[in-house]
Order: structure tokens, then sequence, then C-alpha cells
């Protein structure tokens, strides 16, 4: 059940069917990026997701491995995105989009409760991210 529910997620994402997305995420989810952010409530991370999609259009997932337990579910994926949008930094600061496409490894596990993201928690290959993106020298 749990690996559907991601695939509808990941879809959204795809189709940025915010709408969608929000309904996913529990009032009181928490999520954690791969820099360690960490985002609370419904709000923040649909905010979230709206910032990754500014800076990557044409989103693709492609799903390696998964697994799901209980309300647990594991998938190791490949996202591929063009960097069309800046990127924000921590420091306020932004790199401008690169136009370039790349692909790179992250992992995502997902706790589900009725059917909504109540926590979520994102690995990925940040060095291949910053230089596939062209970010900084490969």
């Amino acid at each position: 059940m749990s690996i559907q529910l991601f695939k509808q997620y990941t879809q959204a994402m795809v189709d940025s069917d915010w709408n969608t997305i929000a309904s996913m995420y529990a009032e009181d989810c928490v999520s954690v990026d791969p820099d360690g952010a960490v985002f609370e409530g419904r709000e923040a991370n649909l905010a979230n997701d709206q910032k990754w999609a500014s800076m990557m259009s044409d989103f693709k997932f492609n799903y390696a491995n998964t697994v799901e337990s209980g309300k647990v579910t594991v998938v190791e994926m490949e996202i591929t995105g063009t960097m069309t949008g800046e990127m924000p930094m921590p420091d306020g600061t932004s790199i401008p989009p690169t136009g370039k496409t790349h692909t790179f490894k992250a992992c995502m596990i997902m706790e589900w409760d009725q059917g909504q993201i109540k926590k979520q928690r994102i690995y990925a290959d940040f060095v291949s991210f910053m230089a596939g993106f062209g970010i900084m020298p490969g």
C-alpha cells in the first residue's frame, strides 16, 4: 500500500500537483532534507517541495529498490532533473541556474499514518548533485 502512495507522491511532484502533495502530508509531518534541514508541518513541507520544483524542472524518478514494512516505505532511486531555477543557499544567497540535466542517486524513507506522510527522510549523493549540475568541478 505505501509503495503506491509513494508513487502517487512522486507523480504529483512530476505534475506539480500541489493540492495532491499537500493532502498527502499529515498536519504534523516532520521531514529531514539531505542537507539536514528540518521541516515541520504540512505547509513547511509543501513549501520545501515547491522550492525544489522551482529549482529543477522535468523531474523523473527511476525506482531501483523498494522495501515496505508496516507503515514505512524505503525507496532507493535515481532522480533526474534540469537546473532551470536558482538554488537557494542557507546564507540567503543563491546559485544561478546552470541549465544542465543530471541524474543523481537518492533514498527516501517515509512513514505513513492513515495514508498521509508522517515522517520523511531523504538522503542523496550531493557530490554528484553539485558536480552534475555544474555547481562545482566534477
